[in-house]
């Protein structure tokens, strides 16, 4: 992170924070962007090498789109693909990708074979956002939104099944949780399997996105919505159980400051 993303918004209008940050429901979400890093291989798109970049994600297909080229070609990844995802309010939007993710190619809308990319994302884990300037953080707050509506969408997908069916074609998404965190100037999240524990989610989203947490201020919200502390594993049993079953659909909310 360096000082001018810090300081973006410290002078002029009051800037927008996550606390006054409200989410716009389009699809799909257009995000045009300064610059693409690619984790862990250090290699990057920018504005020097392409007139245009950007982002979209397209709720209705459960699909986002890398768009380069001036935007000409595209990079479809499903959203089953992703395993998380970060904001900052110094607007960056990270999307952590499992390994080998699958991935389509379009050029003008029409499937083609050739990577547009030249293999930049062959051994990509991550993708790095960098938004222009001009790109507002309640855009970015509304991919946060996207992400949990579409988790809370496969959950309820999955329970409206019958056993057998969830056995045989659904074991993976049903074994699975997600769980949101909130910091102070950062927030996002990571899908993690339902028996994961305690120690396994703080390296799960430490490893992930470079974060160093203290689990001595760990907390989440029951379905009273009270705020309480997790303090250890039995903690944590009794905050997955309380989500297995409130009405937030299988999505954990963990406040880590």
């Amino acid at each position: 992170m360096d000082d001018d993303r810090r300081s973006r918004t410290s002078a002029g209008s009051a800037p927008t924070t996550f606390s006054n940050a409200k989410p716009k429901i389009v699809d799909p979400i257009r995000i045009e962007c300064k610059k693409v890093a690619i984790k862990p291989t250090g290699a990057f798109l920018d504005t020097y090498t392409d007139v245009k970049l950007g982002v979209l994600f397209c709720h209705s297909t459960r699909d986002m789109y890398l768009c380069l080229n001036e935007l000409k070609d595209k990079i479809c990844i499903p959203y089953d693909q992703v395993t998380g995802f970060r904001i900052a309010e110094y607007k960056e939007l990270e999307i952590s990708l499992i390994p080998n993710f699958d991935r389509r190619f379009f050029q003008n809308g029409v499937e083609i074979k050739g990577d547009p990319s030249n293999g930049l994302l062959e051994k990509a884990t991550s993708l790095l956002f960098i938004p222009c300037p001009f790109v507002s953080l309640n855009v970015l707050v509304s991919v946060e939104a996207a992400f949990g509506r579409y988790r809370t969408e496969i959950f309820l997908d999955i329970r409206d099944l019958d056993s057998s069916n969830i056995q045989d074609n659904n074991s993976n998404l049903n074994n699975e949780m997600f769980v949101r965190f909130y910091l102070h100037v950062e927030r996002g999240g990571v899908i993690v399997p339902r028996d994961i524990s305690f120690n396994g989610i703080i390296q799960a989203i430490e490893s992930r996105f470079d974060f160093q947490l203290n689990q001595e201020r760990i907390s989440y919200k029951n379905g009273a919505y009270d705020m309480v502390a997790i303090r250890d594993e039995e903690d944590w049993k009794v905050a997955k159980w309380e989500t297995k079953h409130s009405d937030k659909a299988g999505v954990m909310d963990l406040y880590l400051y």
